[in-house]
């Protein structure tokens, strides 16, 4: 199976996308390059060299470990069945296993990274620094390298619903005037018909995946979203789908559904009493879109659990469970009782 890198047409150097430029950069000779112009001159160089022979690949099956050669230094390049887009472990250029990238597996939108590392970083450190008792390796320096920043598959959707409401609705009003009470009565016809667009709807597509920190970190605004190119790939890691579009789609047409129906209701009102003869919700799928989403995740195990930290790639919003260090905690609670005990010892004496 191929691998390849983008490489600068100045020098020869792997080139990683920069989310601060929204471009691909040159680490080395510190050239940039928009997204069309690396797809232009990559387009040049294959109309130009002969295609290349596929490189051999080795599979573990009992650990679904596939191994490649790094095109950039002819290393082992290891990594798991769903990877598609990774690094080279010794001369460190982006790797991008291209035939997970091809046919069906060829995503046609993906949302860029937005948020750089090091904006991401000081996002997790102020986050960490809201609960005083984490453990003290918590923000040290090997931790941090665990950053990763990853393109998760998703599959996005955009659908239809035609609304046909009918029904009746009922406004009581009750008051006294001196001994006669007055009862008002009101009855309204309900109707509504028409049709609600509702798009970019996704569901995360890999079951490796928290699916709950995942959507945690939501949402996303999926009208930055841009046609796929491998050039935005390069620097971070991406993982192809391992769950089917079949399998999301009930899911995904309950959540237009009951958008549909929450729309619907808002714009009857609020009514004593609501008695509907009708109501149909028909939903038609426009589009379906495998889509790559930008996340940084990061993990740290803690007394025998594993915590697991996500950042949204595109807005910053941070999601997971802080750990408390109970031996911190222990003695700075021995030091308040402490600091209160001599506290209320001092008082006693000075009243005597």
């Amino acid at each position: 199976m191929a691998t390849s890198t983008y490489k600068c047409p100045n020098c020869g150097a792997g080139l990683l996308f920069a989310p601060e430029l929204q471009k691909v950069r040159c680490d080395f000779c510190l050239s940039e390059f928009s997204i069309a112009e690396i797809e232009a001159y990559n387009q040049k160089l294959e109309t130009e060299a002969e295609q290349p022979a596929k490189l051999p690949r080795e599979t573990d099956e009992n650990s679904h470990l596939i191994s490649y050669h790094c095109d950039s230094c002819g290393a082992e390049v290891v990594t798991d069945e769903t990877t598609s887009a990774t690094f080279c472990y010794y001369c460190h250029n982006p790797v991008l296993v291209t035939e997970r990238l091809i046919g069906s597996y060829r995503p046609q939108k993906l949302i860029p990274f937005a948020v750089d590392r090091e904006r991401a970083l000081d996002i997790f450190k102020t986050y960490a620094r809201s609960k005083k008792f984490v453990p003290k390796d918590f923000t040290s320096a090997s931790q941090l390298e665990k950053m990763t920043g990853i393109y998760l598959p998703h599959w996005m959707a955009d659908y239809q619903a035609s609304i046909d409401y009918a029904g009746t609705a009922t406004n009581l009003r009750v008051w006294s005037s001196g001994n006669t009470e007055y009862t008002e009565h009101k009855e309204f016809i309900l109707e509504r018909k028409g049709t609600v667009d509702v798009s970019h709807v996704h569901e995360v597509a890999i079951r490796k995946i928290d699916r709950q920190l995942i959507d945690s970190i939501t949402p996303y605004d999926e009208t930055a979203a841009v046609d796929f190119s491998q050039a935005y790939l390069s620097g971070f890691f991406a993982e192809k789908y391992d769950i089917q579009q079949p399998e999301v789609q009930p899911v995904i047409e309950n959540r237009v559904r009951q958008y549909a129906e929450t729309l619907v209701q808002d714009t009857i009102g609020a009514y004593n009493r609501v008695n509907l003869t009708r109501k149909d919700v028909g939903i038609a799928a426009r589009a379906w879109h495998y889509t790559l989403l930008p996340a940084w995740i990061m993990t740290y195990f803690y007394r025998g659990k594993t915590f697991i930290y996500g950042i949204n790639g595109q807005t910053g919003k941070i999601h997971g469970e802080l750990p408390v260090d109970q031996k911190k905690l222990s003695v700075t609670s021995l030091l308040i009782g402490a600091a209160v005990l001599a506290a209320l010892i001092l008082g006693g004496l000075f009243l005597w």
